[in-house]
């Protein structure tokens, strides 16, 4: 291809449209019902927008959900995460002591080591 053609080409899409001899036109206004969701080929795959499909799928009648009060998130979270002790993690820290001894299982205190004699 000429390369003053594409130069030519550039220039002719820059000029704004009554410059062309046609007559400008408003597009009509596409409601998002009514657009078409668009498909990426990247590399022979298509990559298709699901942002758009799930939008077009979603009901028109959904509800919005109403926003929970702070004090009722604040109700909802683990115990963990309010620093509160549940039955599995009382039994991670007692070990096999759990339920019949009051102290946390530890491991054996290592035997002394010997003592080091000097020549």
């Amino acid at each position: 291809m000429h390369p003053f053609r594409w130069l030519v080409t550039g220039i002719f899409l820059l000029l704004p449209p009554h410059a062309w001899g046609g007559q400008a036109k408003a597009a009509p206004a596409l409601t998002p019902a009514d657009a078409a969701c668009i498909e990426l080929e990247v590399n022979g795959e298509r990559i298709p927008d699901y942002v758009c499909m799930s939008e077009r799928l979603t009901p028109a009648s959904r509800k919005p959900v109403p926003e929970i009060p702070a004090s009722e998130q604040r109700v909802r979270q683990a115990p963990t995460a309010l620093g509160l002790a549940h039955r599995a993690a009382t039994q991670q820290r007692m070990g096999n002591s759990f339920g019949i001894s009051t102290r946390p299982q530890r491991p054996m205190a290592p035997p002394p080591a010997p003592p080091t004699t000097r020549p």
